[in-house]
């Protein structure tokens, strides 16, 4: 069956750096060396399987025989040892082992967005360290990921100190490392209207539409271009100089100055670098308007499909919230930096792993319901977690699967209710 062929990718992704351990530890040389309770793939295993549960309660579920059942201590004396560039491989060998992924006339939309999470709080650490409102100091980490709109799975994630300036340098990292498909668009929002960021996609022959400030807003691409206050679908050339001579301070429409503080990778021994681009403009409410820039031709795709394009970027934002509230990725079960970024890939790992499987199993639709039907995801997480575990079997893990669905509402709107997370305490975790 398909999931029990996807299971067997997967294990084979872990047990391929497994073998290779030595490339993955802090010590290659003694560190996986001797026969312990916790091999390496037994660890690995164990840490993507993990819940919202106190570390003993974790252990206690996962060990069934006494006899095998390591402590808490003998788990992380294990941990210590593991690099998280191990998740980062398992990640790169699993998600790139399908070539049955859909697309969108030809091209997969990737959606690039970072994510805070809290993390324990450490005075002594400076780099995750960051203040509310309060001044009371608190401590976070930010991650960066490149998620597929249509397959919903992550195909590049990094994790970042809690200063939120570095997401534009992280995809610029993640373009030219290309762990993607070639036939790829990347979609991002308002933070990502950076020139150096443009130019990184046009020089990388990257396709992309970003969402950028409008036309009266200050620092917007489109700001001094002069454009009518009106919907348009435009060709503009922008000349971004870092000179400022008569003849660019005259044609401002024309010549874009960067100035020596804001970095931009591009000049090279020119004084000028051009850059042809397509904006568009278009009603969202009857006073307000949202503004794309891209290198997608009109034949390519026209207005409607720009607008439905950058609409998918959302899935990113519901794939952070699985990762966070169903998956369990704000309960994590050490201070230490390293343990919580282990945790994080294992969160990820998971997240791609179930919706693979979910992807290629068929739901039924009927004729007498109201709404399409897909998979429930929260209750898919669940059960897959008793499936890893053996509990329930490969034919049970697809009924259930098609049991539990969740309508489709498309036009469903909400206001977005913006709370501020605190990290899971250790001492309330369910036992």
């Amino acid at each position: 069956m398909i999931p029990d062929k996807i299971l067997d990718v997967f294990n084979r992704s872990i047990k391929t750096v497994c073998n290779n351990i030595a490339c993955y530890c802090n010590d290659p040389i003694s560190d996986f060396t001797r026969k312990r309770k916790l091999p390496v793939e037994t660890l690995i295993h164990f840490i993507i399987q993990m819940q919202s549960k106190s570390l003993n309660s974790e252990l206690c579920e996962y060990f069934n025989d006494i006899d095998f059942l390591p402590t808490a201590s003998a788990l992380c004396q294990q941990r210590d040892k593991l690099d998280i560039s191990a998740f980062q491989r398992i990640m790169h060998l699993f998600v790139n082992a399908f070539d049955d992924y859909k697309t969108w006339k030809g091209y997969h939309v990737l959606a690039c967005d970072g994510s805070d999470v809290n993390i324990a709080y450490d005075e002594k650490d400076e780099d995750t360290k960051r203040q509310n409102g309060n001044n009371k100091p608190f401590s976070q980490f930010h991650i960066n990921g490149l998620y597929d709109c249509i397959n919903h799975v992550f195909w590049d994630t990094s994790i970042d100190t809690a200063n939120k300036t570095r997401e534009c340098a992280a995809l610029m990292e993640m373009i030219m490392k290309h762990d993607y498909p070639e036939n790829s668009i990347i979609t991002a929002d308002r933070g990502y209207e950076k020139y150096n960021l443009i130019a990184c996609c046009i020089e990388n022959n990257q396709k992309f539409v970003f969402r950028i400030k409008d036309i009266d807003v200050f620092g917007s691409i489109l700001s001094n271009l002069n454009l009518p206050d009106e919907e348009f679908d435009l060709d503009v050339t922008k000349i971004l100089t870092r000179k400022q001579t008569n003849e660019t301070k005259a044609n401002k429409h024309k010549y874009t100055f960067i100035s020596n503080k804001s970095e931009f990778n591009y000049f090279g021994t020119k004084e000028f670098y051009k850059m042809n681009l397509r904006v568009v403009r278009f009603k969202i409410t009857d006073d307000t308007y949202e503004c794309l820039v891209t290198n997608l031709t009109r034949d390519e795709f026209d207005l409607n499909e720009l607008k439905k394009m950058y609409h998918m970027r959302w899935d990113i934002e519901t794939a952070f919230k699985v990762l966070k509230y169903i998956i369990g990725m704000m309960a994590f079960h050490s201070k230490k930096r390293n343990f919580i970024q282990q945790e994080i890939y294992a969160a990820i790992l998971l997240h791609c792993l179930t919706n693979i499987i979910t992807e290629r199993i068929e739901v039924e639709q009927s004729d007498k319901r109201k709404h399409t039907y897909k998979v429930n995801l929260s209750t898919a997480v669940t059960n897959m977690r008793l499936w890893l575990r053996k509990l329930i079997g490969t034919e049970e893990l697809v009924k259930r699967i098609k049991k539990y669905l969740a309508p489709v509402r498309p036009d469903r709107k909400y206001p977005r209710n913006m709370k501020p997370q605190s990290v899971v305490p250790f001492n309330t975790k369910a036992s």
